[in-house]
C-alpha cells in the first residue's frame, strides 16, 4: 500500500497532504493528554513490530504493495492518536531509509494508513462495545474494524493512484486490485489485532485502563 513518488498527481498529493496535516495537528494535540508513561514503551513496541511487518510486503498493479498496516492495533491499544503517530513514525523511516513510499505522496501513505487504516478500526470497535459491553464484543469489533480499516485505506490508495492521469491503469482497476488483495490480508489484520488486545486484557490491563475504549471493561473484569 506503499506509494512510492511519480504515481500521483500533484493534486492528489496537495489533498491529501492537506488532510493529513489536520490529523497530525489533532493528535500531536491529544497524545499528550491520553498516553501515560507506562505506554510508551508499547507504543514503542507495537511501532517497531509493524514496521518491521510493513516491510514484509508483496507488490502488486505494478506501483503499489499489499501487507499487513498494524494501525488498528495500535489505535485498539492507546487509541487512534497514538497510532495515527506511530503510523507516520514507520512511513516517515520506510520512505526516507528504505524507499518504501515516497516523500510526495507521504501524505497519501499516512492518510491511508495512519489515518483510514486508524481512526476506522477504533471507530467500529468503539461502537461494538458501546452496544453489547462485553469482552467479546470488544474482540469482534476489534477483529471487524481491523478488517473494514485494511479494506477502505486499500480502497483509497486505489482511487488516488486511478485519480491520477499520470498512473497507468484507471480507478476500477486500481481500487479492484488493491481491494481483492487487502480483504485477504484484512482477516490476518484483524486476527493481529483482536489477539493482541487479548493478551494485554488478560495480562497487562493496566496499560490500557486509560483508553475510553476498555475502561468499563477493565473495571469490570473484562470477562462478559
Amino acid at each position: 500500500m506503499h506509494i512510492p513518488d511519480g504515481f500521483l498527481d500533484f493534486t492528489v498529493c496537495a489533498v491529501t497532504y492537506a488532510g493529513t496535516i489536520l490529523f497530525w495537528a489533532l493528535s500531536l494535540r491529544k497524545v499528550k493528554a491520553s498516553l501515560t508513561d507506562r505506554q510508551i514503551p508499547l507504543m514503542a513496541t507495537l511501532t517497531a513490530m509493524f514496521f518491521a511487518a510493513q516491510m514484509m510486503n508483496y507488490p502488486i498493479i505494478g506501483g503499489t504493495t499489499a501487507h499487513l498496516l498494524g494501525g488498528p492495533a495500535v489505535a485498539l491499544t492507546l487509541g487512534p492518536y497514538a497510532g495515527m503517530i506511530s503510523m507516520t513514525i514507520i512511513l516517515v523511516i520506510q520512505a526516507l531509509f528504505f524507499g518504501d513510499g515516497g516523500v510526495t505522496t507521504l501524505g497519501a501513505n499516512v492518510w491511508n494508513m495512519g489515518v483510514v487504516g486508524v481512526f476506522v478500526p477504533y471507530a467500529v470497535c468503539l461502537a461494538s462495545v458501546k452496544l453489547w459491553k462485553s469482552s467479546r464484543a470488544l474482540l469482534a469489533g476489534a477483529f471487524a474494524g481491523a478488517f473494514l480499516g485494511d479494506l477502505l485505506a486499500a480502497i483509497f490508495a486505489g482511487l488516488e493512484l486511478g485519480l491520477s492521469t499520470i498512473f497507468p491503469y484507471a480507478a476500477p482497476v486500481a481500487v479492484a486490485a488493491m481491494g481483492i488483495h487487502h480483504s485477504v490480508i484484512g482477516v490476518g489484520e484483524g486476527i493481529v489485532t483482536a489477539g493482541v488486545l487479548k493478551v494485554l486484557l488478560k495480562s497487562r490491563p493496566d496499560l490500557l485502563q486509560y483508553s475510553s475504549l476498555t475502561q468499563n471493561l477493565i473495571q469490570q473484569g473484562g470477562s462478559r
